[in-house]
């Protein structure tokens, strides 16, 4: 209660400290004038009805008045005489009651005369001016408001779209330097693989799988926003090889899958790109934690799962870039419906899960081409003469 108090005196100080200089004023003026000064229950009491008139005036019968503008011409006359009359009478009344209590002098034959009807018609014309000017200036301030909030969001639009547009100048630069001449990548990759392929067949082995992983990194945003899942299966299990090659076949990693998956439709590179976090940030090389990637359907629901042991405490700040982007991908294609959920165990194993209801990427099934069907060959006997 007492909290409620200051923030109500904190929100209306200004109109206190007017309303008191006012009164003071005032009082001391009339006081002055007619040389004696009135009761305290008298100034409260006819200062209250002054509050009221004057605020419901500004808030609520003058907007009332002026909210229909064709209705605005007779509206606010009666409502200025019903406000006036309805002052006068409470005003009458009060002095009567104050004279029958003994706190103001009692005038014999006290009534509604003409002076006194005059006397509170200037008052109340008064103080309805006052209110009706603080409700065009209150009008005023919250239409400037109003106007400079606009302005702010449309700087901020503004702003937003400049951003906007540099990024994606941006992304089109990083765009052009990523496919500066492929043609080159896969020809050198060619010479290489036959140079090779007789005198060592498992390096010629993984020029192949690393030529199929390039094709499919760089082909797979030509081929709509959907790519057949079985696809990328693929190339994350190119990519697990090329690791076991490195590192002579010592890394613990299971990759699991169910047939039904490879069928599916879905955005293109992030089975991928969380499989290569793994083998950036994971350790593979502790003997019982084994890396495990688990993709599997279950009621209604398409699920990718991750697990392993992190380097130190992974993801670290600054490394999460992937993860994020692949948030911001789902988010797009699939709305609030794909869940992506990720922490670190007490154990030090990075955990993930992504799930996605199958009836969203039901929705996309088929429509996108596959990168086999676009006449894409992998090595070997690739060579483009262009």
């Amino acid at each position: 209660m007492k909290r409620i108090i200051e923030n109500w005196l904190r929100k209306y100080r200004l109109h206190i400290l007017i309303w008191a200089l006012f009164i003071l004023y005032e009082s001391v003026v009339i006081g002055l004038v007619s040389g004696k000064f009135g009761h305290p229950l008298t100034y409260a009491v006819h200062y209250t009805t002054i509050f009221i008139l004057f605020y419901t005036h500004a808030g609520l019968f003058l907007p009332w008045s002026l909210k229909d503008k064709r209705a605005a011409f007779w509206r606010l006359p009666l409502i200025l005489a019903f406000e006036i009359a309805v002052y006068i009478v409470i005003s009458y009344w009060i002095d009567k009651a104050l004279m029958a209590a003994h706190i103001v002098a009692y005038q014999k034959g006290f009534r509604l005369s003409y002076l006194y009807n005059l006397k509170m018609l200037y008052r109340a014309i008064y103080f309805l001016g006052f209110a009706t000017g603080y409700y065009f200036l209150m009008t005023y301030i919250k239409e400037k408001k109003k106007t400079n909030e606009l302005e702010k969001q449309r700087l901020k639009d503004i702003i937003y779209r400049q951003k906007s547009e540099q990024e994606l100048t941006k992304a089109q630069n990083a765009f052009l330097k990523a496919q500066i001449n492929p043609h080159l990548l896969f020809n050198t990759l060619d010479f290489i693989y036959h140079n090779i392929d007789a005198t060592s067949p498992v390096a010629a082995d993984a020029v192949i799988k690393l030529s199929e992983m390039m094709r499919f990194a760089i082909d797979s945003d030509k081929m709509g926003d959907f790519i057949c899942f079985g696809e990328e299966i693929d190339q994350v299990e190119n990519l697990l090889y090329l690791n076991q090659m490195r590192k002579n076949y010592e890394l613990a990693f299971r990759l699991y899958y169910e047939e039904e998956a490879r069928e599916l439709y879905l955005i293109p590179l992030v089975l991928l790109t969380l499989v290569e976090n793994i083998f950036k940030h994971g350790s593979l090389d502790q003997p019982g934690n084994e890396a495990s990637v688990s993709i599997y359907t279950e009621n209604g629901v398409f699920h990718i799962e991750t697990d392993n042991l992190g380097d130190h405490q992974w993801p670290k700040p600054g490394s999460r870039t992937g993860l994020i982007n692949i948030e911001k991908r789902l988010r797009y294609a699939y709305g609030n419906e794909a869940k992506l959920d990720y922490y670190t165990d007490e154990a030090h194993h990075f955990k993930l899960h992504l799930a996605i209801p199958m009836e969203l990427l039901k929705a996309h099934d088929g429509p996108a081409v596959s990168l086999k069907d676009n006449g894409t060959e992998s090595l070997p006997g690739y060579a483009d003469p262009s």
